[in-house]
C-alpha cells in the first residue's frame, strides 16, 4: 500500500491550518471592512448548489417542494479551490434529516435570570459562577418543553459586550427578524463543523462579535415565501477545526454542561471519580494553577461561602491553619481534595468552600501543554475560643520540597 496519498493529505491539512493561523493573525492586527458588514446587495446562492434529498436541484425546482426544510449548509473558503463556494442540503420529512441540534435535549438555561441557548452558555466563564441552581422538573417557554431548567449566578457582566441576533440583523442589514435564517459560522471549511443555523427563538442567542468578518445576505424562494439567509462570518466562532464533535470550546463550562443533569451544582467542577493513577501529575510548571482575580479574592470567596463576615469581628481569636491539597485538572476543574492536616471540626467548611468554587481554578502548562498539576496550599485561619472560624486570613503555597523556617 502507498502512503503518498496520506502524505499529500497530510501536507493539504497543514496547508489549511497555517492559513487560517494568518488569517487570524491578520484579523487581529487590522480593522474589518466595512463594506463586507453592511451588505448592498442580496445574493441568491448564484455559486451554490442545491441538494435535496440528497440530488442535485435547480434552485427553482425548490418552489415544487413546499414540504422542503433547510439542513446543513456548507461553506467553502476561497482559499479551496473549487467549482462552487458552498453546497444547500434540503430535505423532505420522508428523507432522513441532517444530525440534529447536538444540544437538543438539553435543559432550559438562564445567565442572571436572562435565558441563553444552550450553545451561547458555553462560552459563559465558569471562573466567575457565583452558585448554580438545577431542577429537574420539565419546563415550558414559548412553545418549547425543556427538561429542566439551570440557573446560573455569576459576577461576569456576561451581556455587556454582546449583542443579540435581532439587535445583530437590525444593525448590520435593517432586514424584517421574521423573515431571516442565520448562518454563523467561522471562514475555515470544516466539514464536521459547517457552522451553526438560527432558525428560530432568536432572543437567546448572544454573540461577542470581536472578530466579525463579514455579513452576507442571500435568498432562498420557498414554497412558502422568501426567507433571507444571513451569513455571519465571525472569527469568534467556537469550534475546533478538526474535532469529531461540534461547538468544542476549551471552556471549563463544555466540562459541565456536557452532562447537564449529572454534575453537582454545589462544586460544579470538581471530579469525584477521577482516576489519576494512569497519569503523570506534577509538582511544577512554568505556567502554575492559581485561581481567577488571585489569592486575595479567592480567600473572600472561601469565607463568603462559608458565611464567614467581611469585616474580622472584635473577639479574642488565635490563629490556626489547614493544610490542603488538590489535583488541578487539565482545564481547570479540581479532583482529589483532601486535607494533610490533622482533622478538626471547623475544616469541614472549608473543604466544602474549596470544592463549590472549583471552577476558579486556571489549568497547568509547559510549553503549551495543559498538565495534571497538584496544588499544595495552606490556609490560615482565625479560630475563637470554642474553635469556630471567624475569619479567613491568607494563603500560601506549598511544594513537595518545602522546608520550613527555622527561627534563630
Amino acid at each position: 500500500m502507498t502512503t503518498a496519498p496520506i502524505k499529500y493529505l497530510l501536507l493539504f491539512v497543514i496547508i489549511l491550518v497555517n492559513i487560517h493561523v494568518a488569517r487570524s493573525q491578520q484579523l487581529r492586527t487590522s480593522a474589518p471592512n466595512s463594506t463586507l458588514l453592511y451588505p448592498k446587495e442580496y445574493g441568491m446562492f448564484e455559486n451554490y448548489v442545491f441538494i435535496l434529498n440528497g440530488g442535485i436541484i435547480e434552485k427553482q425546482e425548490l418552489l415544487n417542494y413546499p414540504e422542503a426544510r433547510l439542513g446543513r449548509v456548507f461553506n467553502y473558503t476561497s482559499h479551496i479551490k473549487s467549482l462552487y463556494e458552498g453546497v444547500v442540503n434540503f430535505h423532505t420529512p420522508w428523507y432522513p434529516p441532517s444530525p440534529p441540534d447536538e444540544y437538543a435535549n438539553d435543559p432550559a438555561y438562564f445567565i442572571n435570570n436572562i435565558q441563553v441557548s444552550p450553545y451561547i452558555v458555553r462560552s459563559s466563564l465558569t471562573e466567575q459562577y457565583i452558585g448554580i441552581k438545577r431542577s429537574e422538573r420539565d419546563t415550558l417557554i414559548d412553545g418549547i418543553v425543556y427538561k429542566g431548567s439551570i440557573h446560573i449566578d455569576t459576577e461576569e457582566d456576561f451581556f455587556a459586550n454582546r449583542m443579540t441576533i435581532c439587535e445583530i440583523v437590525k444593525k448590520y442589514t435593517g432586514l424584517p427578524i421574521k423573515d431571516v435564517i442565520v448562518h454563523w459560522r467561522n471562514d475555515f471549511c470544516n466539514i464536521q463543523n459547517p457552522g451553526l443555523i438560527i432558525q428560530d427563538h432568536f432572543p437567546l442567542y448572544y454573540f461577542d462579535l470581536k472578530g466579525l468578518q463579514e455579513v452576507k445576505v442571500d435568498r432562498i424562494r420557498f414554497a412558502g415565501g422568501e426567507r433571507y439567509f444571513i451569513h455571519l462570518v465571525d472569527e469568534g466562532y467556537p469550534s475546533d477545526n478538526f474535532s469529531k464533535n461540534s461547538f468544542r470550546s476549551t471552556l471549563k463550562a463544555d466540562m459541565i454542561f456536557d452532562y447537564p443533569m449529572d454534575f453537582d451544582p454545589e462544586s460544579p467542577c470538581y471530579e469525584e471519580k477521577f482516576n489519576s493513577a494512569i497519569y503523570d501529575i506534577h509538582h511544577r510548571a512554568k505556567s502554575e494553577s492559581k485561581p481567577f482575580g488571585g489569592e486575595e479574592d479567592y480567600m473572600k470567596k472561601l469565607a463568603n461561602n462559608m458565611g464567614l463576615q467581611a469585616i474580622k469581628p472584635p473577639v479574642q481569636t488565635t490563629q490556626d491553619s489547614i493544610l490542603v491539597q488538590f489535583i488541578v485538572l487539565w482545564k481547570g476543574g479540581l479532583t482529589h481534595l483532601e486535607s494533610v492536616s490533622p482533622q478538626k471540626p471547623a475544616h469541614a467548611k472549608i473543604l466544602k468552600a474549596i470544592k463549590h468554587f472549583s471552577c476558579v481554578w486556571s489549568g497547568a502548562e509547559e510549553n503549551g501543554t495543559l498538565l495534571l498539576f497538584r496544588r499544595k496550599i495552606v490556609i490560615f485561619y482565625s479560630k475563637d475560643k470554642e474553635g469556630n472560624i471567624r475569619s479567613l486570613d491568607r494563603i500560601e503555597y506549598r511544594y513537595d520540597d518545602y522546608k520550613p523556617r527555622i527561627n534563630t
